[in-house]
């Protein structure tokens, strides 16, 4: 079966038809999309598809174009002799394209309104590359799929799965009502700990902020950001206090930005996204020197835990980083299916490098076990 594309770079030219074609609040609403435009996140291109099969709408997608260079990766110091030559042999710019959104989880980039439609996105990414002149992208990235595709499906594309994804999330037991159950759930060396660490963030203040306090706070968002940002291995999506701004612009109390403050100074940040049933902790910020004093990092995680059990969520989201940090609150990891494929040899090599990089640095089997009873 044949099909064919519309393509726009401004979601406000299919505005009422793409959201006619989606059920009610669906995530790729042109609203949630709009957001991400108006933010402006810097290497990244919007781009709308409108996919049909005998001139019937069958299906929309939403791709980024990633515009990757040599600063979003970390290639430490000292480096080592295969950094140097991952960094001499990698070009210094590359286009990568994502279907689905590289600053949120659980974000899948197509919608079909007939599931068994649902493989037409890898012919509709192909048609899209080559009427766009976009064959210059080293790979492309199919996100956060909420089913799995059969092998066949994928494979024909010269797709890969890619298993090397997980997040990291924990589960509200029914009887925690409040955040002492949770505690009294942790073992003897976790619930000591717990309150060390909760003990040296007595004199933090938080305060949540409106739209306009994220505007007023944008050079101190920013800064603590980058804090955490300068840290990662791999930095595929950097935002900025913008996005920020307009996710609560968009999200209203959906969305919330916590700030904390030590002696009227801000030393760092979280944020949150609410859905029907579950919740995430999303971007954080922080000042590594109050960090070391005040456990910023693993009071944040508390809070996050705090706040699902206050308002009765099923599951707490909380992200792809740091999980040996997060199996010791009681999260476990959660596969994430994405389907990749790396058209240049040089960047299959350099993923191949960062991602053995980045698995070393997690301890596995400190992420099967849990510090709850």
């Amino acid at each position: 079966m044949t099909i064919s594309i519309n393509h726009v770079s401004q979601i406000a030219a299919y505005k009422d038809l793409w959201d006619d074609f989606l059920p009610v609040n669906h995530h790729l609403n042109s609203r949630h999309l709009q957001a991400l435009e108006k933010a402006q996140i810097p290497d990244i291109e919007n781009h709308y598809l409108q996919i049909f099969l005998k001139d019937k709408l069958i299906g929309i997608a939403y791709l980024q174009m990633f515009k990757f260079s040599h600063t979003h990766l970390n290639f430490s110091t000292p480096q080592s002799i295969q950094a140097k030559a991952v960094k001499f042999f990698l070009p210094k710019k590359l286009e990568l394209l994502v279907c689905g959104n590289l600053f949120r989880i659980n974000f899948q980039g197509f919608y079909f309104k007939n599931k068994q439609h649902n493989a037409f996105i890898f012919d509709s990414i192909e048609y899209f590359i080559k009427e766009n002149g976009r064959s210059k992208a080293c790979g492309i990235i199919i996100k956060d799929c909420k089913e799995v595709f059969p092998e066949g499906k994928y494979a024909a594309s010269q797709y890969k799965f890619f298993n090397g994804d997980v997040t990291m999330e924990i589960a509200r037991r029914l009887y925690w009502n409040s955040f002492e159950d949770y505690l009294n759930d942790l073992t003897k060396k976790y619930s000591k700990r717990a309150k060390k660490i909760i003990q040296a963030f007595e004199n933090v203040n938080t305060k949540e902020l409106n739209a306009a306090e994220i505007l007023e706070n944008t050079s101190e968002i920013d800064r603590l950001y980058w804090n955490v940002i300068n840290k990662q291995k791999v930095r595929l999506g950097i935002i900025n206090a913008a996005y920020l701004y307009e996710l609560k612009l968009d999200l209203g109390e959906r969305f919330e930005l916590h700030a904390l403050y030590l002696n009227d100074v801000m030393i760092g940040f979280y944020t949150y996204i609410f859905y029907t049933n579950e919740m995430e902790t999303h971007y954080i910020g922080l000042d590594y020197a109050y960090n070391d004093t005040h456990k910023i990092y693993f009071n944040i995680l508390f809070l996050s835990v705090q706040k699902m059990i206050e308002r009765k969520y099923e599951k707490l989201e909380l992200g792809r980083t740091a999980k040996e940090a997060k199996a010791t609150l009681g999260a476990f990891p959660k596969q994430i299916f994405n389907y990749v494929k790396v058209k240049n040899p040089v960047a299959k090599i350099a993923l191949g490098y960062f991602l053995k990089r980045f698995n070393r640095s997690e301890n596995q089997k400190q992420l099967e076990r849990s510090p709850l009873k």
